[in-house]
């Protein structure tokens, strides 16, 4: 089997594993069935440090949601992971730049461990028992600190020959726009995420500090882009146009990846979908602009993520069951 699949194969209904979602800023766990049920979640905040010190809270985390059933771990991690061993390549946002993180959290909880990139395991689970079940052929969108994407073809993780595939957010959705740290401008994850939100909000605020948004801002509003949909629902002006903005140049994005892969959904996760239409409505109009010979094609919906923000975790526990074979060890990838 090649390393660019992943397929679901039955799993003891008794069984549970514990799903850890490794953010930038957090990290969650979930303890999840394998009907996906989560069962237990704890989180903490990511600690800045060596990989060995991430390792330490991913292990404190999963001592935490633990439990008897448990039978493996799976762990959705930032950025490129190397999709035979589970090391992190690259991760965007660690204070470290790469580590064989599958094999020292395996070392440090007991426990069989399956790594992957974090919108991969987001994509599972919505593939599995989200937004995106019944369909073999999706794109899963994650607006977050950064934009992440997973992929699924004919019923499997399309990982590509190394594990980093669906790196979309390097895709250039607005030319000239601002700069990203790969070096080239307008990049999706820069023009259209959901750090672009906040960014934007904080800016429209400083701005105006009158406005609804600047008030919102001003009066120590935990997360600026929380802000930004609040002002939005209360008729903001500015905060309308920053979520159809970043609508808009999503729905450019999603555009080009139907265009790649004719997926049969695409579903739109992370925090800023709580917006609602005041984001996904310009994005489906901007998407259905941008879609080649979409008469020519059967309608291709935009969904929002069934299970928000623990898709990551709910997915990574999932991919772990899934790849268990009855040996209790991590199986080959179908």
């Amino acid at each position: 089997m090649t390393p660019s699949s992943s397929a679901p194969r039955p799993v003891t209904t008794a069984a549970e594993a514990v799903g850890v979602d490794v953010g930038a800023t957090k990290i969650a766990a979930v303890r999840v069935s394998a009907d996906g049920t989560v069962v237990a979640r704890a989180r903490r905040a990511t600690p800045r440090g060596t990989a060995h010190t991430l390792v330490g809270a991913v292990g404190d985390l999963v001592t935490q949601v633990r439990g008897e059933r448990v039978t493996a771990v799976g762990v959705g991690l930032p950025g490129m992971v190397d999709a035979r061993t589970g090391a992190l390549a690259f991760g965007p946002g660690l204070a470290f730049a790469r580590a064989p993180l599958r094999a020292l959290i395996a070392e440090a909880v007991g426990l069989p461990v399956v790594a992957d990139n974090d919108a991969n395991a987001a994509a599972w689970a919505e593939y599995r028992l989200g937004a995106g079940r019944g369909h073999d052929h999706l794109v899963l969108v994650t607006l977050g600190t950064g934009l992440g994407c997973g992929v699924v073809v004919a019923g499997r993780l399309l990982r590509g020959s190394h594990g980093f595939a669906a790196e979309a957010s390097h895709l250039t959705v607005e030319p000239g726009g601002p700069l990203c740290e790969c070096g080239n401008r307008g990049c999706w994850g820069v023009s259209a995420s959901g750090a672009t939100i906040a960014r934007l909000g904080r800016q429209a605020a400083a701005a105006r500090p009158a406005s609804l948004l600047g008030r919102l801002i001003d009066r120590g509003s935990p997360d600026a882009g929380e802000a930004v949909t609040e002002a939005a629902r209360g008729g903001d002006r500015q905060a309308l146009e920053i979520l159809d903005r970043v609508g808009t140049l999503t729905g450019t994005g999603l555009a080009a990846l139907a265009n790649l892969f004719d997926p049969s959904v695409l579903i739109v996760g992370g925090g800023p979908v709580s917006a609602g239409e005041l984001l996904l409505a310009p994005a489906r109009a901007s998407f259905a602009r941008r879609l080649h010979s979409p008469g020519d094609r059967p309608p291709v919906p935009v969904l929002t993520a069934r299970f928000a923000n623990d898709a990551g975790a709910i997915g990574a526990a999932l991919l772990a069951l899934d790849r268990l074979p009855d040996d209790g060890r991590p199986g080959p990838r179908r």
